[in-house]
């Protein structure tokens, strides 16, 4: 009895948290009915970082801590390659417990797709589930989504189909990937406040926009203080490798942004995608298997640990293999992976086979935290 007493005071506490106010401006653009991250300062003159944070609106990164995980000797990150194009690697956070689960991820010898229920009208799945139907070497989350379980909070598009057609105002990040141009970059993460980025992004077949938690000057947009969850994000780093970043620990979203400036990782634009119990990251590789996911208190004391069903999922896949030498017979599977289109799932995934316990249906309301807006978009 005393056990079940304690549960239910944990579930009446958790159901209990005061929900965030929307924009003040009556903005239909953002229509999520629940809010558990703090509202994000964006880099105009006068904001809270700059208030709280000096001039440029960031204390500068002290040097990496040798010996610290994650970073070697000379204070370079200590990246373990699981593949070519492919870079694992964990990082302790400051000096708590929390880790940073890193993929490094290269352009040049991998697509990134995007897996949407909407587009396959089928329900929501699990960042295992995705992997093994869509043949995926790496994923992540796309972005938070709305009630309705399946529509991104801001926009999406991955060529004819639309899941999301409002540009959101506030919200300053867009991934993109898939260019009309072979001189434009395979991926990247474009920032709004780029005076082209309307242009740019029509250019690319591929675009997610979600919010920034750093913008690409190196200028955190989040204001300190707020609730501790788990996150996942994107990033840009200096030489145009895509970063799918992954912290399990429940964090302050503000002092996740800092240590990334602080860790050798060189992040440009960081975009986040989703907080709490269904902040996932996943790899396959020959060399590493591995799902990774948020907590959220209550449902790890009920259950252990939830396997989040996810609508939207952002998926890099490995590039098909350069066409054979004139008057090779190409493989039965390099003919198989140049017949399917980059957003089609294979006939059969490659590797062996994983089992996937049946996915916990998750309720949007409870466990999908969704900022408040960023300021100052126009």
């Amino acid at each position: 009895m005393r056990g079940l007493a304690l549960l239910c005071w944990l579930l009446l506490l958790s159901s209990a948290a005061p929900a965030a106010d929307l924009a003040s401006d009556g903005s239909s653009d953002f229509t999520a009915h629940q809010a558990a991250l703090p509202e994000a300062a964006d880099n105009h003159p006068g904001g809270e970082s700059e208030a709280r944070n000096g001039t440029n609106g960031n204390m500068p990164p002290p040097a990496p801590v040798s010996g610290q995980q994650g970073v070697d000797r000379d204070g370079r990150a200590a990246w373990t390659q699981l593949e070519p194009g492919l870079a694992f690697g964990e990082f302790q956070l400051n000096d708590s417990e929390a880790r940073l689960t890193a993929l490094r991820i290269d352009p040049a010898r991998f697509d990134f797709i995007l897996c949407a229920s909407s587009q396959d009208g089928r329900p929501a799945r699990s960042l295992s589930d995705w992997g093994e139907q869509y043949d995926l070497t790496a994923a992540i989350n796309a972005s938070m989504y709305l009630p309705d379980g399946s529509t991104s909070t801001g926009y999406m598009r991955q060529d004819g189909h639309v899941n999301n057609k409002r540009l959101v105002q506030r919200f300053g990040a867009f991934f993109v990937a898939r260019p009309d141009n072979p001189d434009l970059p395979p991926a990247a993460i474009l920032d709004r406040d780029s005076p082209d980025w309307r242009q740019r992004i029509d250019h690319y077949g591929l675009v997610v926009q979600n919010y920034r938690m750093i913008n690409a000057e190196r200028r955190i947009l989040w204001a300190p203080g707020g609730p501790l969850y788990s996150i996942s994000a994107v990033a840009q780093d200096g030489d145009g490798q895509i970063l799918f970043l992954h912290c399990r620990e429940p964090v302050e979203a503000y002092a996740f942004a800092q240590q990334l400036l602080h860790l050798p990782l060189d992040v440009r634009t960081v975009m986040y995608v989703e907080g709490g119990a269904q902040a996932g990251l996943l790899v396959r590789s020959a060399s590493l298997r591995r799902e990774l996911a948020g907590r959220h208190a209550v449902s790890f004391l009920v259950t252990g640990n939830l396997k989040a069903t996810l609508p939207n999922v952002l998926g890099a896949r490995r590039k098909a293999a350069t066409a054979p030498a004139s008057g090779a017979k190409p493989s039965a599977q390099a003919a198989g992976s140049s017949a399917r289109t980059s957003d089609q799932p294979p006939a059969r995934p490659a590797g062996p086979a994983e089992s996937s316990p049946a996915p916990a249906r998750t309720d949007p309301a409870s466990s999908n935290p969704v900022p408040l807006p960023e300021s100052g978009h126009n």
